[in-house]
């Protein structure tokens, strides 16, 4: 999964850089204050120390270490940044997803364990209820959902997003993955263009870390209204944000996208697995239990 124009000595050469020490910390530190007392970890290029809260559980607080130190190594010397976009919040929630997704991979491999996929009430998350979110991960479970059926519509393995976040110079990871999703779009007719997508994805990143961090408009958004103040999601696209805006978006993606690939020969099957509002996924369910004999499993 290390793309071949990055060498492993590279990416240990990062690690140990932005990575030097670990410090557990507990409510009254100040990056509990400056972050929120729900904040996990926290990673300081300029200390080049990863902060991890002291009361987390295990295996979360492990895992968030890992987590962590994989955000280490996608730092950007020239610039401390970290992303597949260095210029803004493009690509975010992808970041986040796979950077979760493989602390918890490194987290059964060093232990030999699996984690099953589990269903998640969306209640429990920062989102809006009368859904259920399937992941097996232990945090950032609703990114992983949209991580895994951005997977499926694309014919790509999940590892494959990881390998992009290294290539972070000169976005070329971004590139690539826009080149990626372009002959997907074509193969399967898919419903947005590269950009929207990523503004979708990233709106709904948007409203769950001002959701989760202590803010002066977290409540509003927490009671399902819209905040006063628009946020610049991607360079000169402001948008006011909202746990019904993104519930929206969530929805448009899950629908839109499932039915491209039913109409369009793709992995429709798998991908209805992962719909997260309820009342949309009893409706699939209903329908596929119809057309189960006519459409074979597709090949994974």
């Amino acid at each position: 999964m290390i793309p071949k124009t990055i060498t492993l000595d590279e990416l240990i050469d990062n690690a140990l850089y932005y990575a030097a020490k670990i410090e557990f910390y507990d409510e009254n530190h100040p990056i509990a204050k400056e972050n929120g007392k729900d904040t996990k970890g926290y990673r300081d290029s300029k200390t080049r120390t990863i902060f991890i809260r002291n009361n987390l559980e295990e295996p979360l607080k492990e895992i968030t270490i890992y987590h962590e130190l994989h955000h280490a190594i996608q730092t950007n010397k020239e610039n401390d940044k970290v992303g597949i976009n260095q210029e803004s919040n493009i690509g975010r929630l992808i970041m986040e997803a796979q950077t979760q997704y493989f602390a918890e991979v490194i987290y059964q491999e060093i232990h030999s364990v699996h984690f099953e996929e589990k269903e998640i009430p969306s209640e429990q998350l920062r989102m809006l209820g009368n859904g259920t979110v399937i992941s097996s991960l232990h945090n950032y479970e609703m990114y992983d959902n949209l991580l895994t059926k951005l997977s499926i519509t694309m014919d790509l393995p999940k590892i494959y997003f990881v390998s992009i976040n290294y290539l972070f110079k000169d976005n070329i990871g971004l590139k690539d993955l826009e080149q990626k999703y372009e002959e997907s779009k074509r193969k399967y007719n898919l419903p947005y263009e590269f950009n929207h997508l990523l503004l979708i994805l990233d709106y709904i990143y948007c409203v769950d870390l001002l959701a989760y961090k202590d803010n002066p408009e977290k409540r509003i958004i927490l009671n399902g209204e819209e905040t006063a103040n628009a946020y610049e999601i991607h360079p000169h696209q402001g948008f006011k944000c909202s746990l019904q805006a993104q519930k929206i978006n969530i929805n448009a993606f899950d629908s839109n996208n499932f039915l491209a690939l039913l109409e369009n020969g793709g992995n429709f099957k798998s991908f209805s697995h992962y719909i997260i509002d309820n009342t949309n996924r009893q409706v699939i369910q209903q329908y596929m239990e119809t057309i189960k004999e006519s459409f074979p499993t597709p090949k994974q």
